[in-house]
């Protein structure tokens, strides 16, 4: 396995990376997944640093999930697929939305949940990514955090679920925790976890929590489902998935501009996932990202 050097993707303190006026950390590895004819081959752990200083001094590492594949130093943008063409836009046949009941919301919750991003969305003026969080509906400004948005949406599309979480200010942690506890046969408080990445409809929840020694003092990452998950072909439980969070990085495919404070927004993440569908690793970057970071990751839904 070859490690390669890049300092193209500064992590910041949100759990993925950061615009220029908030660098603090470089990255110091990360794996290219490669993908052979055959498909994926054993995946194995192997261990990416990171320096958590400016200058480099001092060393944190998390893990990374890398395979078989091409030589990341010879092809340094490898992405994860070959043909990132085929397996997104080929996927779905003409008329799928309308027929699959997975693309519909599966709750009322969720239906309000959709039908206020919208809103948000057709009124949006000013979006940015900050950790306090600032409102003003009637200007148009949305100023928050991944969480900081979540609780929002939850407040006024799923209030019993949001009470249910008992916290004045939830972080991404206190999101993970409340799915991972919640039972998967029925609801309760509100809350169910999906125990399988299928499950996964349209305003549906994930959220991951950072991994042990990962360079920054964010708790994790969450957000919402805009689609159900696709799977990737040639590698047994990968699946993307368009999802709408907020963020200071763009992932896949993104409506934000890459330019701008971030804020509130949709893009594509590659989750991989075990062999009972729950995650177990993430690629920021979609099918274009240059590895992936392995963390527990689970799905929620609310119901009231």
């Amino acid at each position: 396995m070859v490690v390669w050097w890049s300092p193209r993707f500064p992590v910041d303190d949100v759990d993925a990376w950061s615009r220029p006026t908030r660098r603090r950390f470089v990255v110091g590895a990360l794996a290219a997944v490669g993908v052979g004819g055959a498909g994926l081959a054993a995946v194995h752990r192997a261990l990416a640093a990171a320096s958590t200083a400016p200058q480099g001094t001092g060393v944190a590492t998390w893990q990374a999930v890398v395979g078989e594949g091409p030589d990341p130093e010879r092809i340094p943008d490898a992405p994860i697929v070959a043909d990132p063409v085929e397996t997104i836009d080929a996927l779905e046949p003409i008329g799928t939305r309308e027929l699959d009941p997975r693309w519909q919301p599966a709750t009322a919750a969720a239906t309000k949940i959709l039908a206020l991003r919208k809103r948000v969305e057709a009124s949006l003026t000013v979006s940015a990514y900050e950790h306090r969080t600032v409102i003003d509906r009637k200007a148009g400004i949305y100023r928050w955090d991944c969480s900081g948005m979540a609780a929002w949406f939850l407040r006024k599309a799923a209030p019993a679920a949001r009470r249910a979480m008992d916290k004045g200010r939830p972080v991404a942690r206190d999101f993970y925790r409340k799915i991972a506890k919640s039972p998967t046969r029925r609801a309760r408080d509100g809350w169910r976890r999906l125990p399988h990445i299928d499950d996964v409809q349209p305003g549906d929840l994930f959220a991951w929590i950072r991994p042990p020694g990962f360079p920054s003092r964010n708790t994790g990452h969450m957000g919402f489902a805009a689609e159900p998950a696709r799977a990737v072909p040639h590698i047994p439980g990968a699946y993307t998935l368009r999802i709408f969070d907020a963020t200071s990085l763009p992932h896949q495919d993104d409506t934000r501009d890459p330019e701008g404070d971030g804020g509130i927004g949709e893009g594509t993440i590659l989750f991989l996932t075990d062999e009972t569908g729950r995650g177990t690793a993430y690629g920021w970057f979609g099918l274009r990202s240059q590895g992936v970071i392995a963390t527990d990751i689970v799905f929620g839904r609310v119901y009231r």
